[in-house]
């Protein structure tokens, strides 16, 4: 067997494996990346659908991240070099709708290792 014609071929397999997005049920996601600090009102409503499918988050990069879901409302830097991305779920103080209170935000904590390892909602004043 010709060793030359074997690694083109996994090469390829392995880039086409790698680069494909998971995808998500029941989300619109330019609704989603559209509906930023969560003016719109519309992650609120479907973040329980993401959090049903977060095994299927579970691993992705940063930049994979960005690709399904768009940039995060705010990045949070955590101890040994892990990172959150924070997304407003309900309205915060740059929405014309905003009222004083605590608001929900999903945070996805990333390693340092560039994965994905932790979804939850949590309240941010």
């Amino acid at each position: 067997m010709n060793l030359y014609r074997i690694i083109p071929f996994a090469f390829l397999i392995f880039i086409i494996a790698c680069g494909k997005l998971p995808e998500l049920e029941n989300i619109d996601q330019k609704k989603w990346k559209n509906d930023k600090n969560g003016c719109l009102e519309y992650r609120i409503e479907v973040v329980e659908a993401l959090l049903s499918q977060k095994e299927k988050l579970k691993g992705l990069s940063q930049n994979e991240m960005i690709s399904l879901l768009g940039t995060a409302d705010k990045h949070q830097l955590y101890e040994r070099s892990q990172k959150f991305f924070i997304y407003y779920l309900e309205p915060n103080e740059n929405c014309d709708q905003y009222s004083e209170g605590y608001i929900k935000a999903l945070y996805i904590r990333f390693n340092s290792l560039d994965q994905a390892i932790d979804f939850n909602i949590q309240e941010v004043k």
